[in-house]
Parts: structure tokens; sequence; C-alpha cells
């Protein structure tokens, strides 16, 4: 299935389309199906997301997942007016700024340039956190390093000689960015409110490569986390 990202005057099109179908109270799988009988270029990934919704998945988490398809600003849209019982507004919405970037020829970003953006802006402090609590269980010998907290903060730890021990407590403002910044390294929505499993490779200066299999489960309040990582040295 094509799921390349469609240019910005026909997505436009796309989330105006659907967007006013809600808004008029279109059941969704009936809006869905018309959108992709009307919009022939997005059709594979109109389809795809009819069948999700009919197996009961979210529409916005689905179209939120699919970054091949859907730039960054139609996928944030879609989550957050979906969040705030506002998906067709927030579509509709959407719609409007795709119009404008495509009447004043602005190119959207490609994945190698926002590369080489990253790479050239300073690193945000989860990055730091990350890579220093990272290397710091590499270079006692863990083989384990867990992230528990929730909203008012949380803590390190990582297994050694056979038990756990603290390895530095994270602050509020700390936690969650760094929760993220694990799950977006391993390849794993962070948006997504249920239990994920995602693996990253991770290079060293002294210590070599290495596997890092993460997995990550939620808390039944939504907010409190857990982040386990086992990581495994490359040969």
């Amino acid at each position: 299935m094509d799921h390349r990202r469609a240019d910005r005057a026909i997505l436009a099109l796309w989330c105006r389309e659907l967007g006013t179908l809600l808004s008029l109270d279109v059941p969704m799988l009936s809006a869905l199906e018309v959108v992709a009988q009307e919009i022939e270029p997005l059709a594979p990934v109109t389809v795809s997301l009819e069948t999700s919704v009919q197996a009961g998945d979210s529409l916005a988490q689905r179209i939120a997942e699919m970054d091949e398809a859907f730039p960054p600003l139609v996928r944030a849209a879609a989550l957050s007016g979906e969040a705030n019982g506002r998906l067709a507004d927030a579509l509709v919405a959407v719609a409007d700024c795709l119009d404008a970037a495509a009447e004043l020829g602005i190119a959207g970003t490609s994945r190698e340039r926002l590369a080489e953006l990253a790479e050239q802006a300073a690193p945000a402090p989860a990055v730091l956190l990350s890579k220093r609590l990272l290397n710091r269980a590499i270079e006692m010998g863990a083989r384990r390093l867990r992230l528990t907290g929730g909203s008012e903060g949380g803590l390190a730890q990582l297994h050694v000689g056979g038990r756990w021990q603290d390895l530095q407590e994270i602050g509020a403002s700390n936690f969650g960015p760094l929760c993220r910044r694990i799950k977006l390294m391993a390849d794993i929505p962070y948006w997504i409110s249920e239990p994920a499993v995602g693996t990253m490779d991770y290079v060293t200066a002294e210590h070599g490569s290495w596997s890092v299999a993460v997995q990550a489960i939620p808390d039944d309040d939504g907010i409190g986390q857990h982040i386990d990582m086992t990581l495994t040295p490359r040969e």
C-alpha cells in the first residue's frame, strides 16, 4: 500500500472534506468511505484508516501513526482534536494551514533536513539526560535500566550485582520528556496509552555499540510510567 507523503493541496482537501462530513454528523465509517471515493490519490490511506476504525481503533491515533502519509501538523492536530472532542474542527483548521502553505509554495522539510537541523541544534535536557543515564549504566556494568514515576517526577534504577540500586532521581519537569525521548529512540509512538516494546542501537565512545530493548508500560491512570531497558553489547 502506498503511504508516501501526499502534497499539501491534496492533504488539505482530504482534511477539509473529512472534517466537514464529521461536523455534519455523518458516521465516521461512512465519511471515510466518501473521502476514499472522492480523493483518489489518498484512497489507499483512507481505506486503511476505514479498516482500522471498523476494527475499533481510534481514527486520530491511526492518523498519528502514519508518519509516512501525514506530516506532523496533521498528526498532532488529529490527536489534539480527538482528545478535546473536536476532531472535525481540528481537521478543517489544519486544512486551512496546509492550503496557506501550498499557496505560499512552502516546501515540507525532508527527513534528511530534519536530521541535519537536529544535529546542529543544542541538545535538549531530555537528550542529554538519556545519554547520561545510558552511559552511566553501561559504565557500571548494568544490563538493565529502568525508569519509574509520574507527574511528580521519577527515579532511574539499574540492576547490578543481582540487585536494583538507585541511579538518579529525576525532577517533574524532566521525567515526562525523558520517557518520551527513550520511546522515540526505540521507535515507540510516545502518545499510545498501552504497553509497547521497541529496540534501539546505542553507540558509546568508550564501550562500543549496544542493542537496547525497551518495554514501556503506562499506569492505569495514564500518568505514571514504567520503562524497562535491557542492554546487550554488540559483537
